[in-house]
C-alpha cells in the first residue's frame, strides 16, 4: 500500500515538473527590426523590414469617399523578413484617400 502511494506521488511530481519545464522551454519569439513605411501613392503605402526575423505587413487607414467621410482600414499581405519583399496596403475603394499608415509585426 505504501509503495503505491509513493509511486503515485512520484508520478504526480514528475508530471508537474515536466509541465513546468515544457512551459519554460519555448523558443524565443521572432521580431522584425529596422522597419519603415512610406506613402506610396495617394491611396497606398509600402512597408519593409530589413532586420530580425518573423513577419510584417503594411497597414493603412483612409478617408472613405462615401457619405460621412468615415475612416476605413486595410492591410497588405504578410511578408517574411527573409523574403526582403515589401508589403503594400491600398485604400479599400477607388476614391478613398490616405490618412495614415503603419506596420503590423508578428
Amino acid at each position: 500500500m505504501m509503495r503505491r502511494k509513493l509511486a503515485a506521488m512520484a508520478l504526480t511530481v514528475t508530471a508537474a515538473t515536466s509541465g513546468v519545464v515544457g512551459l519554460t522551454s519555448s523558443p524565443a519569439m521572432a521580431t522584425p527590426t529596422n522597419c519603415s513605411w512610406a506613402r506610396y501613392t495617394a491611396n497606398s503605402i509600402v512597408a519593409i523590414c530589413n532586420g530580425g526575423s518573423g513577419n510584417f505587413r503594411a497597414r493603412i487607414t483612409c478617408h472613405n469617399s462615401g457619405p460621412g467621410g468615415i475612416l476605413v482600414s486595410a492591410v497588405g499581405s504578410w511578408k517574411t523578413v527573409a523574403s526582403r519583399s515589401p508589403s503594400y496596403a491600398y485604400c479599400p475603394k477607388a476614391g478613398d484617400t490616405y490618412e495614415y499608415g503603419g506596420i503590423n509585426i508578428q
